[in-house]
């Protein structure tokens, strides 16, 4: 009978015949050659732009953070201030977020194509993000920002397997909550409600800060410290985390469409997509800048003039960021500027371990427990100052990388995640292999 004869019997596949699925690798840390250099140059700027806007929350009350012409009003001050809001403040943070959304992208591409199990990674990495943000807000400095990121990560893994549209959709929905909540703030207040008392730190409590911050001891400052990082940061996640979700979601999204991998053919739209984005980012965070200025509006966004600063902010924020990531593409894929911008990788690598080193830094420059700076520096030297802090965070980046494959801090978090050896020193072991042991 021939063996294309429909009327034959199928065959009965021998079953030793059949090879098993390949068993799940297990997950790892991201070895070195499977890193993207773009991402880590970026994260290492956004670093710079992080220490510029935070600085002003080690030298100055927290109270005052967001209102710094109250602790420093001199006018060359306010002008260093006025610079650092239009072209630093909020952008770089943006940017960071952003690239967290990426990290997320990226390790669920790896557990998907290796068949790992990879939402109890994801959970166990945030709740280890998360003991670290308990740990430097309340011990550290009162404006961290890791709590917020782990709780916020953790909404991330109901969208590992969405589709690019519904992400799409999602990512401008979270992003715009805060405005349709400010709005409703506006006409409630239009209606007559009652709006939320202001908390504008009178003088006399700004001196107290002051006083307690140059020469009180360490378990006051500590008192002090861990009421600040919950009334003036963390007490508020319950209003900014849907900006935030809608930047991690707007950062996966970008990594699936690999706007962080592009083609020498495609830099010619970043050109373009910078040459918009870049003169809009700055004319319209020059507008809030110079309104807040001129008409010195309540901080409370119950007013119609706060409500148009607010309702700017949402946009020209994220376009300016925009704006300087092209830019960093661009002169990453350029030969000329390419040997100055990868001078960034080694501490994009390790930013983990560089922003709790500017936390413990800036404390111990300006709290009566380290130098006792605290009152005495404003923002038209604070500005120099982070120039030469990050110099010297991005040498010793670049050297520590030559010796060990992790940051310090860079490891705990991974050995906590994932368990196992993790070694540590380039110098590795002949019987221990290559792959496993390189990380991000």
């Amino acid at each position: 009978m021939s063996e294309l004869d429909p009327s034959a019997p199928a065959a009965t596949p021998d079953p030793s015949a059949i090879a098993p699925p390949p068993p799940a690798l297990p997950l790892a840390p991201v070895a070195a050659r499977e890193r993207i250099e773009l991402i880590d140059v970026l994260r290492g700027m956004a670093l710079f732009g992080i220490l510029a806007a935070n600085i002003r929350g080690f030298a100055g009350p927290a109270a005052t953070y967001f209102m710094p012409h109250l602790f420093w009003p001199a006018l060359n001050d306010r002008i260093a201030q006025a610079f650092i809001d239009t072209f630093i403040q909020g952008k770089f943070i943006t940017i960071f977020a952003t690239l967290f959304g990426v990290g997320f992208g990226v390790q669920t591409e790896r557990a998907l194509s290796r068949g790992g199990k990879f939402n109890w990674t994801w959970a166990r990495r945030c709740l280890v993000l998360l003991a670290f943000g308990l740990v430097h807000g309340i011990l550290i400095w009162f404006g961290d920002i890791l709590l917020v990121y782990a709780l916020t990560g953790l909404l991330l893994l109901p969208f590992k397997r969405r589709e690019n549209r519904t992400l799409k959709i999602w990512a401008i929905v979270m992003y715009l909550v805060p405005v349709l909540l400010m709005l409703g703030a506006i006409a409630a207040a239009q209606m007559g409600a009652t709006p939320p008392p202001e908390k504008i730190p009178t003088a006399a409590a700004i001196e107290k800060t002051r006083e307690l911050f140059s020469n009180g001891t360490w378990l006051a400052i500590e008192k002090a410290r861990a009421n600040d990082v919950v009334s003036h940061n963390w007490l508020y996640f319950p209003f900014f985390f849907w900006e935030i979700l809608g930047l991690f979601l707007t950062g996966l999204l970008l990594y699936r469409r690999g706007f962080f991998t592009p083609s020498l053919e495609s830099i010619p739209r970043y050109r373009r997509l910078m040459a918009w984005t870049l003169p809009l980012g700055i004319a319209g965070n020059a507008a809030i800048v110079a309104m807040i200025w001129i008409f010195k509006p309540s901080p409370m966004p119950t007013t119609p003039l706060a409500g148009v600063i607010g309702f700017l902010h949402t946009f020209a924020v994220p376009c300016l960021s925009l704006g300087y990531i092209c830019l960093v593409v661009v002169l990453f894929h350029s030969a000329k500027w390419h040997g100055v911008v990868h001078r960034f990788a080694a501490i994009g690598r390790t930013a983990f371990s560089n922003y709790l080193l500017q936390s413990v830094l800036g404390t111990l420059i300006f709290y009566s427990y380290g130098l006792g700076f605290f009152g005495q520096v404003g923002p038209a030297l604070l500005l120099p100052m982070t120039i030469v802090i990050f110099a010297i965070q991005v040498a010793i980046s670049r050297w520590w990388l030559t010796q060990y494959r992790f940051g310090p801090m860079e490891w705990v978090w991974r050995r906590l995640t994932y368990g196992g050896p993790l070694p540590m020193r380039r110098e590795l072991p002949a019987a221990v292999p290559e792959e496993a042991a390189a990380a991000s």
